[in-house]
């Protein structure tokens, strides 16, 4: 009869390599997705105007100490 007494050596060997392949993968894809994630932030970030952007401009038409 099938899965009487206990898993014999080589099966636990293959069981443990099966769990670590898997968790190989697992890293790889959560790598991916997370790169991906970063390049979509990166691409999206230039698009956005940023809100110092024109007080930087100000500041630039007028030094500090010129202000009336």
């Amino acid at each position: 009869m099938a899965g009487r007494g206990n898993p014999s050596f080589l099966k636990n060997q293959k069981a443990k390599k099966r769990v670590e392949k898997a968790n190989e993968k697992r890293a790889a894809r959560q790598a991916r997705h997370a790169e991906k994630a970063a390049a979509r932030a990166a691409a999206k970030a230039p698009d956005e105007p940023s809100p110092e952007q024109p007080e930087s401009e100000v500041d630039a038409l007028n030094p500090p100490g010129t202000e009336e």
